[in-house]
């Protein structure tokens, strides 16, 4: 953690943008936690960070349109999470990007997938500026806010840490279970778009 506040006291905005690239949860709060020191302003925190997720989901998006089954055949962390992204844009539609935005690891498969489903630019773009400035403002003001509090847990790390992976470990145990609960047999899906498997690719002859 000490890291991250290195590098955002040296890089200033510039870190919080490239930290909210790829996922920049940290980057985001911590950025929180500076502009409640004065450091930093909180506004422009947030404004870096919507930057940040809504360029780099936009990339994968339009990564999606261009040679989306290509790209989930290359990479097998992209194939291996697919399937994930293709049920929730199965149940939820074009909202799904606002349920990914706080579910770490699926933002830019989701958005791949979305791409690779053909979903309408104009549904992506207004979604995605929804669900990035929801997620950009409500951290930087959870930094803010609660910046006593957090430096206080950085002070203790090690204690936090162990009680942190306990938590986290109940977190993960709890939302597997509400994971199957949700894509299982009797999830009941309502399609916005429609959903297609990712083809194979062409075995060449002989």
């Amino acid at each position: 953690m000490e890291w991250y506040l290195l590098v955002i006291q040296q890089y200033g905005y510039l870190a919080i943008l490239a930290g909210t690239l790829v996922e920049g949860e940290v980057f985001l709060a911590l950025g929180g936690v500076l502009a409640q020191q004065g450091k930093m302003n909180m506004w422009v925190v947030a404004a870096m960070a919507i930057v940040g997720s809504f360029v780099s989901h936009t990339v994968f998006y339009c990564l999606g349109r261009w040679r989306g089954p290509a790209l989930i055949r290359r990479f097998p962390k992209l194939e291996r999470r697919y399937p994930q992204a293709q049920a929730l844009v199965q149940r939820f539609g074009a909202p799904c990007i606002f349920i990914v935005q706080y579910r770490y690891g699926m933002r830019l498969v989701t958005c791949l997938a979305l791409g690779t489903l053909g979903m309408g630019l104009g549904s992506f773009i207004f979604w995605q500026l929804v669900s990035c400035g929801c997620w950009a403002v409500g951290l930087s003001v959870a930094g803010y806010c609660f910046g006593s509090a957090i430096e206080y847990c950085l002070s203790r790390v090690e204690l936090f840490l162990t009680l942190g992976l306990a938590g986290g470990a109940l977190l993960v145990w709890g939302y597997r279970r509400f994971w199957r609960a949700m894509t299982g047999p009797g999830g009941g899906a309502v399609p916005c778009l429609k959903v297609k498997p990712v083809p194979k690719a062409a075995t060449p002859p002989g």
